[in-house]
């Protein structure tokens, strides 16, 4: 148990802290990407110029619906990539803490 043990902890949450931010900054991306709509709307559009049946109740629409949630799923599984990272820096802080604690404990007893 050291101070160089407790720093090297401490530069561990910090790098940590740090991927957590840039996981999130990455996986947002998917909150903007409309490439699935795009591609439903359009598809609508040929149903519609060739006279299907694009109501709520259509097969067709049952299909953009079935994509819609499946894009749902997509997005909250890469929403779902940081959590590795956070579960790594909780156990870092955990670490921290409880050396952090014993070196107190220690300089009390001295």
């Amino acid at each position: 148990m050291s101070i160089e043990k407790l720093n090297a902890l401490a530069d561990k949450k910090w790098d940590l802290e740090a991927a957590v931010r840039k996981v999130n900054d990455e996986t947002k991306v998917i909150k903007y990407d409309n490439i699935p709509s795009e591609i439903y709307l359009k598809v609508t559009n040929i149903a519609e110029e060739v006279g299907m049946d694009v109501s709520d109740s259509s097969e067709l629409e049952w299909k953009i619906k079935e994509v819609r949630e499946a894009v749902n799923a997509l997005e909250s599984a890469i929403y779902n990539l940081v959590e590795p990272f956070e579960d790594e820096l909780r156990t870092a802080e955990c670490d921290y803490d409880e050396l952090e604690m014993d070196l107190e404990e220690l300089q009390e007893a001295v």
